[in-house]
């Protein structure tokens, strides 16, 4: 897919531009930090955590990213409001880039954000996310805050096939978020588990084609709890990854949630191939304008 009909809305928080056309703008490549397994969290309640391995991690993630020409942003897990925000202003220290604000549920993102404010890094703060299960009162509360970023994730057990996906972002999470005042949404089409991907492909290319929104999905947990691959060693494991990644970006997504940051050098190479021959494609074939910053200047 190397055109949409359909105009694209390009978004920019802190120095991430996302959106637009295929090859308009790099993919924006998002690593995690502090899940559940990362040996750099000590204690998931204080926040604790080991710096020195998360800014190894990181330094590695952004070096990679700016050397293929492509962008960034850190995705932040946390369970608990205070070690959130402890971790969230740890990543705004090491890197100018965005980061997600991927608490387990409204009782620690929404509190997150709220101390996120209070130490003005909400230019940057990404809550992650608005869903079918958002109410009213975090609505109300999230625009009390004043939180500008936002992923829209179409998961709901109603909301499987990408027609109904699209129902839930346009009926209710639109619709929420502008009740919130979010300056800017990007979408999140919500995998389920390995091979229903196929859906989240053609449902990120029907939302881009009917609303031209910024919008990409999260293959990591389905990829990485794959456990036939595992016994044909790391080299197929890697190539597994990067494989469903560069999948992802065939599809026309604006940004990939790839899974931990450490697992940037197995993907982030393949994304910044595809993303420089759509940016090829784009100026060459289309004759339109591309970004100053892409791979088709960086790694061709």
């Amino acid at each position: 897919m190397l055109e949409f009909n359909k105009d694209q809305k390009v978004i920019q928080i802190g120095k991430v531009n996302m959106g637009g056309q295929p090859g308009e703008n790099p993919t924006v490549m998002i690593g995690t930090v502090f899940y559940a397994k990362h040996p750099a969290l000590l204690d998931e309640k204080t926040g604790k955590f080991d710096k020195k391995l998360v800014e190894n991690e990181v330094h590695e993630f952004i070096e990679i990213v700016e050397d293929t020409g492509m962008q960034a942003i850190v995705d932040v897990v946390g369970s608990y409001p205070d070690a959130l925000v402890k971790e969230c202003e740890y990543i705004a220290d090491l890197t100018e880039y965005p980061f997600l604000v991927d608490g387990l549920n409204d009782t620690s993102r929404i509190p997150a954000m709220e101390g996120l404010k209070e130490i003005g890094l909400l230019d940057r703060a990404i809550l992650n996310s608005v869903d079918e299960n958002t109410s009213n009162e975090s609505v109300n509360k999230l625009k009390e805050i004043g939180v500008k970023h936002a992923v829209l994730l179409t998961f709901g057990n109603r909301y499987i096939f990408p027609h109904q996906k699209l129902h839930l972002l346009q009926e209710k999470l639109l619709v929420n978020a502008e009740k919130a005042n979010i300056e800017n949404v990007i979408v999140d089409t919500a995998v389920l588990d390995l091979p229903s991907v196929a859906i989240n492909v053609e449902t990120t290319r029907l939302i881009k084609e009917e609303l031209g929104l910024p919008t990409g999905f999260a293959p990591a947990n389905a990829i990485y709890g794959w456990n036939y691959v595992k016994k044909h060693g790391e080299s197929a494991r890697c190539g597994a990854i990067a494989s469903i990644m560069t999948y992802c970006a065939d599809a026309g997504s604006d940004f990939i949630l790839f899974g931990p940051v450490k697992f940037a050098k197995c993907v982030v190479p393949s994304i910044a191939m595809i993303s420089g021959i759509n940016a090829y494609y784009r100026k060459r074939i289309l004759r339109k304008p591309i970004s100053d910053q892409t791979p088709f200047k960086k790694i061709f």
